[in-house]
C-alpha cells in the first residue's frame, strides 16, 4: 500500500463510508478457540481491523500483523489466516476463551475498491463436567484492570434447584463458608475439592466496586465416578479368595474318595 493511501483507508475504516454490512452471531466453548468470520470481496491493498468495544483486538496492513497496540487480554491468542486474506477471508482466530470474551467484535476491512464492516457476537458456552471426589477450579470473568481497583469485594453464590447459598467472600481477605472452598486471591476463581452430586448447580461470581460490577454464571455437574473397574475387581478378589479354594477342596474330596 502507497504511503500516501492510507489516512483515507483509516479515515473511511473508522466512519460511515463502509459500503458493506454483515452481522454474525458465533458460540465457542470455554478454554477452547473459536474462529470469528470476517468475509469481504476482494481487493487490493488490504487493512484489518478487529476490535473490541475501544480494545484493540489485531491489526493488519502492508502485508502483515501490526500488534503494538493490542490489548493485554489477546496477546498471543489471536491469529489471521494470512493466506486466504486476498480470496476476501480477514476471519479471526480467537485462542483459549475466557468468558470475559464474550461481546461484539467489529471487523474492518478496506481495500482499494470496497469497504466492509462486519459485526461478530460471541458467546462463550460453559462445559464444566466433574467426576465425584475431584476437584474444580472455576473461573471468575474480570477486565485485566480489575485486580487493582480499590475497594474490590467477591461473593461467590451456589444456586442449586433455586436453593441459594453463600460459599465465601473476598473483600480483602478471603472467608470461605464451607471447609472444601477456597477464593483464589490472584484471579477470584473458586477452588472446591472432593466434588459430591449436591454441588452441582449454578456458579455465581459478583465482583463489585465502588464504580464496576461484573456478574459471571458458570454451570457446573458432578457425574457418577465410573465404579466398572471397583467392580471387576471384586469380582476377581471373590473368585481367587473364595471360589477357587472351595474347588480345589472339591476335587481333593473327589479324588480321596475315589470318585474322580
Amino acid at each position: 500500500m502507497k504511503g500516501q493511501n492510507i489516512p483515507s483507508l483509516l479515515l473511511c475504516l473508522l466512519s460511515i463510508c463502509a459500503t458493506t454490512w454483515e452481522k454474525e452471531t458465533v458460540a465457542g466453548l470455554f478454554a477452547k478457540d473459536v474462529t470469528l468470520p470476517c468475509p469481504f470481496p476482494p481487493g487490493d491493498d488490504e487493512v484489518i481491523y478487529w476490535k473490541k468495544e475501544d480494545n484493540d483486538v489485531h491489526s493488519y496492513y502492508y502485508g502483515r500483523d501490526y500488534l503494538e497496540s493490542q490489548h493485554l487480554d489477546y496477546r498471543n491468542r489471536t491469529h489471521l489466516f494470512h493466506e486466504n486474506i486476498p480470496h476476501g477471508n480477514a476471519s479471526l482466530k480467537l485462542s483459549n476463551l475466557t468468558l470475559t470474551d464474550e461481546g461484539l467484535y467489529l471487523c474492518y476491512v478496506g481495500t482499494q475498491q470496497t469497504k466492509t464492516e462486519v459485526e461478530v457476537e460471541l458467546h462463550v458456552r460453559d462445559q464444566l463436567s466433574k467426576a465425584k471426589g475431584d476437584s474444580v477450579s472455576i473461573t471468575c470473568g474480570y477486565s485485566s484492570d480489575t485486580l487493582h481497583r480499590e475497594g474490590v469485594s467477591v461473593v461467590w453464590i451456589l444456586n442449586r434447584n433455586s436453593v441459594i447459598s453463600v460459599l465465601a467472600t473476598f473483600n480483602g481477605t478471603s472467608h470461605s463458608y464451607q471447609p472444601r472452598v477456597q477464593i483464589n486471591q490472584s484471579d477470584y476463581s473458586l477452588l472446591l475439592r472432593d466434588l459430591t452430586a449436591n454441588d452441582s448447580g449454578e456458579y455465581l461470581c459478583n465482583i463489585s466496586s465502588p464504580h464496576y460490577t461484573k456478574l459471571t454464571v458458570r454451570t457446573l455437574q458432578v457425574e457418577h465416578s465410573d465404579n466398572t473397574w471397583i467392580v471387576v475387581t471384586a469380582v476377581i478378589v471373590v473368585l481367587v479368595v473364595i471360589v477357587l479354594p472351595v474347588i480345589g477342596v472339591y476335587v481333593y474330596v473327589k479324588r480321596e474318595s475315589g470318585l474322580l
